[in-house]
């Protein structure tokens, strides 16, 4: 099924949407000392603004390894977004798994003050991509 654009339009503007609501979530339950679900929502943060730029493009991941090889093929190994990009891409693909379904893996407060700002400046960077 191909979409009109303007239907393409909606879907990406409502993806970023849930790209800000994911990480002023992510934000709120850190406030609460919860790190592991911080985790979470940053990396769906960065998930709804990857998928909706994909989608700007007319690519479409139907799974997460999908967004995340779509990313690398189309912009990472472009060189329109760095392999730094990229890298904490696959951290936070990886985290939140590893956070999520595996035994005794507690995310530190310590990794996620690291990680918010960078988060959220690669979402902004994810966002300018879009067509």
């Amino acid at each position: 099924m191909s979409l009109t654009d303007e239907e393409r339009n909606d879907i990406v503007t409502y993806r970023y949407e849930k790209s800000d609501q994911a990480f002023d979530e992510a934000i709120k339950v850190e406030n609460l000392d919860m790190h592991n679900l911080a985790t979470n929502r940053l990396y769906y943060a960065l998930y709804y603004a990857a998928s909706a730029t994909l989608i700007s493009h007319g690519y479409v991941s139907h799974s997460h390894s999908g967004m995340l090889t779509m990313m690398h093929l189309h912009f990472v190994k472009s060189g329109i977004l760095t392999k730094e990009d990229g890298a904490l891409l696959s951290r936070m693909f990886s985290l939140r798994q590893e956070s999520d379904y595996e035994d005794f893996v507690e995310v530190s407060k310590r990794d996620i003050e690291e990680l918010m700002p960078l988060v959220k400046i690669l979402i902004e960077k994810i966002k300018r991509l879009r067509k």
